[in-house]
């Protein structure tokens, strides 16, 4: 707008193009396994709908490289806009994890090819947050070299909306254009506290800074709601499965619950070293809140190995579950999760059940990173 040309700004299921517009800039992130945000699932079918027009299209995709699918709803959006017949106007660009120097190169890119001067800077908005204090931490040293710390934040008087195990943590680490980083909920508001469990990643700023904490220390952050994890007030049984610290919302599921019967299946690499919530865990089936407790070990002798061999071990059991209406629950690593979706749709193909069918159905839902 200050360069002198009309703007107007819509989310993506609202495609419009107006006869007169000259450019249309898309921006488009990425969900879990290279899906649409919820928001936009139907944003190809609203493009499909309307017309072609002499307006130049640029698409820039935001997501995260750690991840296979880094940007890939930015690339089919610009493949169904070549293929209807729409012109670019700039190669797709890719921004990884809100980067504002990548965002500022490609708004340079955009300047040069437009002709024009062009200040494009970006500030990430950020929720209103709420100070947390440290009360508690509990480290071990991981099965990997790599650290992690559970870390148990005092609930603050006001300021944090409620939340639920397996809802998300977002926390602003100090520093100018700081980006918030995300952890599930290892606890709810029901709890009186605020638990997360962060694994030390060499070079990250956020796990640096939190590692760093001790008790008596604030942390600026806010909760953002995780829906399609998080388990609601039905009865069915529930079948949960992790790995390292993919446990921690599964954690916070098990202390919440009073009524239904959980079984975890749980993976670790040693249990001296990385065996996060452990002793809880055994107080909380000893209470009956967890009904069945099979963990696994892939780096100590006779340990046995991934958790995903632990449900091979375990078929009929699992099989029986799932195929009596169990709720199903992942999270961890996205290689851990491709191996428990192979194991199961093994286990599950006599009974005519896969993990496809269990997420149309809403029974199976992951939290990966």
């Amino acid at each position: 707008m200050a360069a002198g040309h009309r703007v107007h700004t819509t989310s993506l299921e609202h495609w419009r193009v107006p006869a007169d517009a000259t450019h249309v800039f898309v921006l488009a992130a990425t969900y879990g396994e290279g899906q649409a945000p919820a928001h936009a699932t139907r944003a190809l079918d609203a493009i499909a709908r309307q017309p072609v027009t002499d307006a130049k299209v640029a698409v820039l995709g935001f997501g995260d490289r750690q991840f296979p699918a880094f940007c890939a709803f930015a690339e089919v959006l610009e493949q169904a806009l070549g293929r209807q017949g729409w012109h670019s106007l700039l190669p797709l660009e890719r921004i990884h994890q809100q980067s504002a120097q990548e965002f500022s190169r490609w708004g340079q890119t955009l300047a040069q090819t437009l002709g024009q001067t062009l200040d494009l800077t970006y500030q990430p908005r950020i929720p209103r947050t709420s100070a947390l204090t440290l009360i508690a931490r509990q480290d071990f040293p991981g099965g990997a070299g790599e650290p992690a710390v559970i870390l148990r934040f005092a609930l603050p008087d006001r300021g944090l909306q409620r939340f639920v195990a397996g809802d998300l943590l977002g926390i602003v680490p100090p520093g100018a254009h700081a980006v918030p980083r995300y952890y599930s909920l290892a606890s709810g508001s029901r709890d009186g506290f605020v638990e997360i469990c962060v694994r030390h990643m060499p070079g990250g700023a956020c796990s640096t800074y939190l590692h760093g904490l001790q008790p008596g220390d604030s942390v600026q952050a806010f909760i953002r709601p995780n829906p399609s994890f998080v388990l609601s007030g039905s009865r069915k049984p529930v079948l949960l499965i992790g790995a390292g610290t993919g446990v921690a919302p599964l954690a916070g599921f098990i202390r919440g619950n009073a009524h239904r019967p959980m079984h975890l299946y749980y993976g670790a690499r040693d249990p001296a070293r990385d065996l996060y919530f452990g002793q809880e865990l055994q107080a909380w089936q000893s209470e009956g809140r967890l009904s069945g407790l099979h963990t696994t070990f892939s780096r100590i002798p006779d340990g046995g190995g991934y958790v995903q061999e632990a449900l091979r071990r375990d078929g009929a059991r699992v099989r029986d579950l799932v195929a009596n209406g169990a709720i199903v629950r992942v999270c961890g690593s996205r290689a851990m999760a491709q191996g428990v979706a192979q194991a199961l749709n093994d286990i599950l193909a006599s009974v005519g059940l896969s993990v496809d069918q269990l997420k149309k159905r809403e029974r199976y839902a992951e939290d990966l990173f």
